[in-house]
């Protein structure tokens, strides 16, 4: 019987720490960790290793249902996939647990109303994007959808030619500039003196 832990932030400029504290002072022996929006399933990759790995009597520990899941049908849909499992579910900052074969009415009530509240807050998220994006497009005649294309500075050009005899590894520990980043500035540099 292991305890999980699983973490999760929306986007690269959130950090994990205070969601790996807790679950590192809660016993989990394993965290699965990941940057990705909890809008879609199918590209949570830690999320669906930690699912392979499950096994009855397992226990996974979350901080709060938001980070699990941002829809209640994604979340009932986690639950139940564990429970089929034997595998019990924990969010602590919520202090709500789900026992396989154990029915909590009280819970059950707990968890629908948390997990409407989080898909609420990220709907909300959306109005208020797709708000912003309608009054730039209105009011800045310059606006263009997306992000930026990334200006090749010397910094980027520097680690660029550090790649010709180094690993990305290598790299990405001496500049401080992540992989990703790094592997789409080497993309856009060959484009570029095309």
């Amino acid at each position: 019987m292991t305890i999980y832990g699983y973490a999760r932030v929306s986007t690269n400029k959130q950090e994990l720490k205070t969601q790996l504290e807790k679950l590192e002072n809660a016993g989990c022996e394993i965290i699965y960790q990941e940057k990705m929006t909890g809008t879609k399933r199918n590209t949570r990759v830690e999320l669906d290793r930690m699912m392979n790995v499950l096994q009855a009597g397992d226990t996974v520990k979350v901080t709060k249902i938001d980070r699990l899941a941002r829809s209640i049908p994604d979340l009932r849909d986690l639950i139940k996939e564990m429970h089929k499992l034997s595998v019990t579910v924990v969010f602590m900052d919520n202090q709500l647990t789900f026992e396989p074969n154990k029915s909590d009415p009280m819970a059950n009530l707990m968890l629908n109303m948390l997990g409407s509240f989080a898909e609420f807050e990220r709907d909300l998220i959306v109005t208020r994007t797709q708000e912003g994006k309608a009054y730039s497009k209105k009011h800045n005649p310059n606006y263009k959808e997306g992000r930026p294309k990334r200006k090749l500075n010397p910094r980027y050009l520097h680690a660029i030619q550090l790649l010709e005899t180094q690993s990305y590894s290598d790299v990405s520990k001496n500049t401080g500039i992540s992989k990703s980043t790094l592997q789409r500035i080497k993309k856009q540099y060959q484009e570029e003196i095309k």
